[in-house]
Parts: C-alpha cells; structure tokens; sequence
C-alpha cells in the first residue's frame, strides 16, 4: 500500500466525542462526512485543515495513524472540486491498532 513517496503516518481529525466513543471497539468511530471514504492529511496540511473546519470546535482530537496497518485503498488524490491533494481511504476503516498516537486539543 505504500511506495516511496507516502508517508509513514498520516493524520485523522475526530470530534473528542467520537473518540470517546471509539474506547472498546475494534476501530475508530467515524463522523458521516467519512461516508464515501475516510480523509487524511499529512502532518504539514493539519494547520490549513483545523483552520478550515476546526477552528471554532472547542475540542477535538488528532490521531497519527500508520498507514501500513489501514485496510482499504489509500489513494492521493483532490476533493471533489479541490485543487489540493490528500490522502482518501476507500473500503477501509481505522483499525484502533493503527492510532500511533492522539492528542486532544482544547480551546
């Protein structure tokens, strides 16, 4: 699943609540715009994204995943009408053996 130029971890950002109720699944508890496929981001495109959609949230939580334990399909690709690019995981889940690591952010 992964060549040369894809990172080893990317990042998913999740209401804490969603987190929260991820505790004694198997996988992370997603929101419904992950419906067609799940949204990532790499570490450098986080800034643009909590300011984008999270900026006004009072919580939330980011998770490093290692995408060599994500089922699915990851492809590179631009948002329907986008130009920039991020990584989309189609068929997939985020088993919570993937999340590296998590961070709350409060504001």
């Amino acid at each position: 699943m992964r060549n040369k130029m894809t990172p080893q971890y990317l990042y998913k950002i999740l209401p804490v609540e969603n987190w929260k109720k991820s505790r004694g699944m198997d996988s992370a508890k997603l929101t419904d715009a992950d419906q067609d496929f799940i949204h990532f981001a790499r570490e450098d495109q986080l800034d643009r994204i909590v300011g984008k959609y999270w900026d006004k949230v009072p919580e939330y939580v980011i998770l490093k995943i290692d995408i060599a334990k994500l089922p699915g399909k990851l492809i590179f690709e631009a948002n329907p009408g986008g130009e920039n690019k991020y990584y989309h995981l189609y068929g997939g889940s985020i088993p919570l053996e993937a999340v590296i690591e998590s961070k709350i952010i409060k504001k």
